[in-house]
């Protein structure tokens, strides 16, 4: 009885660990996202910042942390409100956030972003193939090592500069009005679309969870085969390279 009692505690004592981390992480996140809207305040009145949207559609739904349309693109930001070493690659599901000795997974948000760029793109498919930037922006205590290619994963301190090196005109003044009404007029801003967009998250993860657990692709169905790369063992998906997913 007394061992029962003690794994007991043991495991109760992890998911409570577990718990505080991600409350603390979740607070922070939001001081982030404050930080990351003083910093977008710099910007000029051509850039209009749109924050904290919902938006659901067929029974699916993304919140997504800012969006800034204008004349130069629509730039989609994720804001995390992680401080020490951030590790990862574009491809696998999970990063690593290493602090004090302690590492902790979450999911991988460039992949994240990457889901509320394609939301936009069918909202927006009126509009064509008009520029859509996603950034992922971390606290300048971040030490970012990460290895993506196609995406911007920065730190707060860089995100004006980021933003500001597209200066090509892609969008008229009047397209400009007319997506901003777009994007307002969809955003879900009652509790109980805040709360089915809770609901459907945890089960999204759960789903991939189970799947991962029968060594198949969250993202394709495929078999799930353990390689070798270069920072270690890794299981990756077997229809590589059409599709690039990765898990540890």
């Amino acid at each position: 009885m007394g061992l029962i009692v003690l794994i007991l505690f043991i495991i109760g004592f992890f998911y409570m660990r577990k718990a505080i981390h991600q409350a603390k992480i979740n607070a922070k996140g939001k001081v982030s996202e404050g930080l990351s809207y003083l910093k977008m305040l710099r910007l000029s009145d051509e850039y209009i910042i749109i924050n904290d949207l919902l938006f659901s559609d067929g029974g699916h739904s993304t919140q997504i942390d800012h969006i800034i349309i204008s004349p130069y693109g629509i730039f989609v930001i994720e804001t995390k409100g992680y401080k020490g070493w951030i590790l990862g690659s574009e491809d696998s599901e999970y990063w690593i956030h290493s602090l004090y000795n302690s590492k902790y997974q979450f999911y991988n948000p460039v992949r994240q972003n990457d889901g509320h760029v394609r939301f936009l793109r069918r909202l927006l498919k009126d509009y064509g193939d008009i520029p859509i930037i996603p950034i992922v922006v971390f606290n300048n205590s971040a030490t970012i090592k990460v290895n993506v290619f196609n995406h911007w994963v920065i730190n707060r301190r860089n995100l004006l500069d980021t933003i500001r090196q597209y200066d090509t005109i892609a969008i008229s003044d009047n397209d400009i009005d007319s997506i901003v009404k777009l994007i307002q007029d969809n955003t879900k801003t009652d509790s109980t679309s805040k709360k089915q967009h809770i609901k459907y998250t945890k089960e999204q993860h759960n789903q991939a969870e189970i799947r991962r657990r029968n060594n198949i692709c969250p993202n394709c169905g495929g078999q799930l085969v353990k390689r070798n790369g270069k920072y270690g063992s890794f299981y990756g998906c077997s229809n590589y390279p059409k599709c690039k997913y990765t898990t540890r």
